[in-house]
């Protein structure tokens, strides 16, 4: 329960809990692949907190996460780099009546490293810390912003291809995508 419930309130309020927001995606139409396996429901034993992927294009799915009984849907894209597969999220368009509020809204695309284990989902984030800390040592170069004081947050502004780069390098660095990938078990 644990994992889940870190998953899916980053999917929900990513840039608190230390996931990596992006201006722009982390694939082209040429990175992305379909893979029918991840169409269900994902979660643990006993829980109500859920992922679901649903097939909605060719190489698209909608998500919808739901914590604590409320739901937030997604577009997400399986994106192959190398021998590992990346999810990219990216929310769908809020349903909002006000127009002066809906444009101070920006959405951003979020990454987490997955693997596909028949009737289970290895699903880490991009780690805020980790990044962070590979900025500061100047380990990574990558364009980006930092903004907030009491809890710093990096927005990446990098392009698709520099954000690919940086994530296929570092794609086997355990500390990357977190050391311990939640689990999450088909529920149906």
């Amino acid at each position: 329960m644990r994992h889940l419930t870190l998953l899916l309130t980053c999917a929900v309020a990513a840039v608190m809990l230390g996931c990596v927001p992006s201006l722009h995606p982390l694939y082209t139409d040429k990175d992305l692949v379909f893979e029918p396996g991840l169409v269900g429901k994902w979660g643990e034993p006993d829980e109500t907190d859920t992922w679901t992927f649903e097939k909605s294009g060719d190489k698209l799915y909608t998500l919808t996460t739901t914590a604590k009984g409320v739901p937030a849907k997604f577009e997400a894209r399986l994106v192959r780099l190398g021998k590992h597969l990346f999810l990219d999220t990216y929310p769908e368009e809020p349903d909002f009546e006000n127009g002066l509020y809906k444009i101070h809204l920006i959405r951003v695309h979020y990454f987490w490293k997955v693997a596909l284990k028949g009737d289970t989902l290895e699903i880490g984030p991009l780690n805020l810390g980790w990044l962070m800390r590979m900025i500061d040592e100047k380990k990574i170069a990558v364009r980006h912003e930092t903004y907030g004081d009491d809890k710093p947050i990096i927005l990446l502004t990098a392009s698709t291809k520099d954000l690919q780069a940086l994530i296929a390098r570092y794609a086997d660095d355990p500390e990357a995508f977190g050391e311990k990938p939640a689990e999450l078990r088909r529920v149906k």
